[in-house]
């Protein structure tokens, strides 16, 4: 595939972008057709475009990493720690902790570190997918989770290109603020899927032609009311997990990683 000017685009990235701008669109679609949902009935909430964006999310998924095997990103061996690493992530989140916490969320973090934002984004979105074949989680909020999982594994592969050459106990330290953030931001994220349907008065829904600093605070307060405590809560369980395991199988992913990584000449 050619641009106008005449270089060569790499498919992976092109498909990487799309899958991106498909998230998104998911996400924001409500807000502005807003006549695709029925004020008060949350369960109505994606009834018919969720099959679409999961359909258009596993394809271009699939495509991603054809695309990557194609091009040298992925090979044999760190497609094979894909398919194990979201396999183990997927049991881990039927493994459920105090408060609705789990330990699904470290391991996604640090493969995406490990192996990269691209590789990243496929694990959070496959292993978010084997999970719910685990636990029976199937519903129109799968694609979201979906996307917020791979969102994170992808960030975290981006965390990387910033701290990877800031010694070892600094990378750990990043790894855990991170895992702190993203308690919180996953949450955050995946109750935007059904918020927009949500109806229990004027100061937590939504509500179609607000500006957007009105609806930023009546999330904000839907967000404190309903998610906050749950996902603070998940936020130090990764910050725990991370600091008395994120060194150590750190190091053995990015081992795996150099090790395996080759190019053919």
């Amino acid at each position: 595939m050619d641009s106008p000017l005449g270089r060569k685009l790499d498919p992976g990235v092109v498909t990487f972008v799309v899958l991106n701008i498909v998230g998104l669109l998911a996400y924001l679609n409500p807000f502005f057709a807003p006549g695709l949902h029925e004020d008060g009935l949350q369960s109505f909430a994606h009834k018919t475009d969720a099959p679409i964006v999961f359909a258009a999310a596993a394809t271009l998924c699939l495509v991603l990493a054809v695309a990557d095997l194609t091009a040298g990103g992925l090979n044999s061996k760190s497609l094979a720690a894909l398919g194990v690493l979201a396999a183990l992530a997927a049991v881990l989140r039927t493994i459920t902790l105090p408060a609705g916490a789990n330990l699904y969320f470290f391991l996604v973090i640090l493969g995406g570190y490990a192996f990269g934002f691209r590789m990243g984004f496929l694990l959070g979105a496959l292993s978010f997918f084997l999970s719910a074949v685990v636990t029976g989680g199937f519903g129109p909020w799968l694609p979201f989770q979906m996307f917020a999982s791979a969102w994170m594994g992808s960030s975290a592969g981006a965390l990387r290109l910033v701290t990877v050459h800031a010694g070892r106990r600094t990378e750990v330290a990043a790894v855990v603020a991170f895992g702190i953030l993203w308690g919180l931001l996953f949450g955050a994220i995946t109750n935007l899927w059904s918020w927009p349907f949500f109806s229990a008065g004027p100061d937590i829904s939504y509500e179609a032609g607000l500006g957007p600093v009105e609806t930023v605070r009546r999330y904000w307060n839907y967000y404190i009311l309903t998610s906050f405590g749950w996902d603070l809560l998940r936020s130090i369980c990764n910050a725990v997990i991370l600091v008395f395991v994120g060194g150590p199988l750190l190091r053995a992913l990015v081992r795996f990683r150099e090790r395996f990584s080759f190019e053919l000449h």
